[in-house]
């Protein structure tokens, strides 16, 4: 119970320290936080790119806005080396700085697509099994699929999506490790 406790209160620290080390705005309804590296763009830019993310996703699917602001905490840009983004324990949507300065806006829109499927299914401490990991990450690609179907500049959105679905479970979800993945009603996906 001290434990806890103790993690609670250090937590509750984290957070005060990045939130003062953040600029943070209000877009759709959704906190969006900045933790800028200036590596890449402005803080500005940041916020335009991800407002400009927000919009398309509004204009193509505005029932996702609705669920994004009920199960994401915030969006959180800050510096996140060799992710471009994740759903964290914190229930934020991270993004990294250099994959929200350097990329199109659809495709920062179909990374928060994807996280929101993820924030989706851990809705109320759910946790997906881990032997159903693949089929998690296809269930957030195909939501990408569906997006980048839709939204005007969503060629590269598309061509990522379907290139993720062709992949073996191993592949598709390899944060999973050398675990057995759950076999489907057709059988396990080889190659």
């Amino acid at each position: 119970m001290i434990r806890r406790l103790m993690q609670e209160v250090a937590a509750r620290a984290e957070e005060a320290r990045i939130r003062s080390a953040s600029e943070q705005r209000r877009m759709h309804g959704i906190d969006v936080w900045v933790m800028n590296d200036h590596l890449h763009a402005s803080t500005e830019a940041m916020f335009d790119k991800i407002a400009a993310a927000l919009d398309r996703v509004a204009a193509v699917q505005p029932w996702r806005i609705g669920q994004m602001r009920r199960d994401f905490s915030r969006i959180f840009v800050r510096q996140n080396t060799g992710v471009r983004a994740q759903f964290d324990g914190e229930r934020n949507c991270v993004l990294d700085t250099f994959f929200v300065a350097k990329f199109a806006p659809a495709q920062v829109a179909s990374s928060i697509v994807h996280e929101g499927v993820h924030a989706r299914l851990r809705r109320g401490g759910r946790r997906v099994p881990a032997d159903l990991i693949a089929w998690e990450e296809r269930l957030c690609r195909k939501a990408e699929l569906g997006f980048g179907l839709r939204v005007p500049d969503g060629e590269a959105v598309v061509e990522r999506a379907l290139n993720a679905l062709a992949l073996s479970d191993a592949d598709v979800a390899p944060l999973a490790g050398n675990i057995r993945l759950r076999a489907t009603r057709r059988g396990p996906r080889t190659a």
